[in-house]
């Protein structure tokens, strides 16, 4: 996780998290420390700057103070083309809000989404349109536990 100091738990305000595809961007919203993570929604990928846009209103309705980006590193813990792209996002991101911008480990979490949407009697288009809301869930809930170990 790389970050700044102002990663402490509890922390004020909502967070936004975002799980970055190559065609959509889903989003899950944590409201306080007590709440859970929830699904929040999905949109499709247009630009960098149309998705920050996006993701700037999301914020703003939502009151968001920092927004968590999932940094899809690879499995033994290196950074490939993906997470330099998601870094590059961030950035990009960072200099837009005016809250804290986070990136998190994302290892895993589509498959984590993947594999309780199976549990579920969805057709796979529905859980196409789900799996990254639950991929952004499963990043704020990581985030989340990072927080409150010592």
């Amino acid at each position: 996780m790389t970050g700044s100091a102002a990663d402490t738990f509890p922390f004020k305000g909502a967070i936004l998290g975002v799980d970055l595809g190559e065609a959509r961007i889903g989003l899950a919203i944590c409201e306080a420390a007590d709440l859970p993570a929830v699904p929040l929604a999905t949109f499709a990928h247009v630009s960098r700057a149309r998705d920050i846009a996006e993701l700037l209103r999301y914020a703003q309705a939502r009151a968001a103070a920092r927004i968590v980006i999932g940094l899809p590193l690879r499995l033994d813990g290196g950074r490939g083309p993906a997470a330099e792209k998601a870094s590059a996002f961030a950035a990009a991101l960072r200099a837009a809000f005016s809250g804290d911008v986070v990136e998190h480990d994302e290892r895993l979490t589509t498959a984590a989404a993947n594999k309780k949407l199976r549990t579920l009697d969805l057709s796979g288009s529905k859980r196409r349109r789900y799996v990254d809301q639950l991929a952004a869930v499963e990043l704020l809930n990581s985030y989340a536990a990072s927080l409150k170990r010592p």
